[in-house]
């Protein structure tokens, strides 16, 4: 009797455990921001990102700069994070320049930047190695040299309203012509968002 009940026990603890706990469930994107926070989320730098790339490429001097067929030579010289958050601010950069090399007006370089590919370097090692065919190494003279150059900063500004937290964000951001220095075009997004004091994010 007492291992019987022992039993009943032991499985009725593991149905109100996985009950109460549950476990990890996916979230749809399209659907996610039902689970918005304070901090920067997917949704944030989705909408940062598309509104910028949206202002870059209507700038007339884009327009002017990009006319003739010729795609410009862009490499991605950073975005600070001047936020309370760690954030990878590759990911707001690269979505930038993916939608404006699918805008056909543009081309990525990762030979000079912030983060430039490893591998650029390491190919051209290569060269005058015994190890290697020769005949397949790359040769000098082949790197496409950056023309623009798009650069940033993310800034957060916290303030208290009432008996809530109002969080702004600025995502500022450059487009500037390597030859001469001058900007052809930058643009600022904001994004506000208001909770409770225990939720913002500091």
């Amino acid at each position: 009797m007492n291992k019987k009940l022992v039993a009943c026990g032991v499985a009725l603890s593991a149905l109100l455990i996985a009950g109460c706990g549950g476990g990890p469930e996916y979230v749809d994107s399209s659907n996610s921001k039902a689970y918005a926070s304070m901090g920067l989320d997917y949704h944030d730098i989705e909408k940062a990102a598309s509104d910028s790339v949206q202002s870059l490429l209507s700038s007339a001097q884009v327009r002017e700069i990009s006319q003739g067929g010729k795609k410009r030579v862009v490499m991605i010289s950073g975005v600070i994070n001047d936020t309370m958050q760690t954030i990878d601010t590759d990911q707001l950069s690269r979505k930038i320049t993916r939608d404006m090399r699918n805008s056909g007006k543009f081309v990525l370089t990762l030979a000079q930047g912030a983060k430039t590919e490893k591998g650029i370097d390491m190919a051209r090692n290569a060269r005058d190695n015994d190890e290697f065919d020769q005949r397949t190494t790359i040769e000098k003279g082949n790197l496409k040299s950056a023309e623009l150059s798009l650069s940033g900063k993310i800034v957060q500004k916290n303030t208290k309203v009432g008996s809530k937290q109002r969080t702004d964000y600025f995502f500022l951001l450059t487009l500037t012509n390597l030859k001469d220095g001058t900007v052809v075009w930058d643009d600022e997004v904001n994004i506000i968002k208001l909770g409770s004091n225990s939720s913002v994010t500091w």
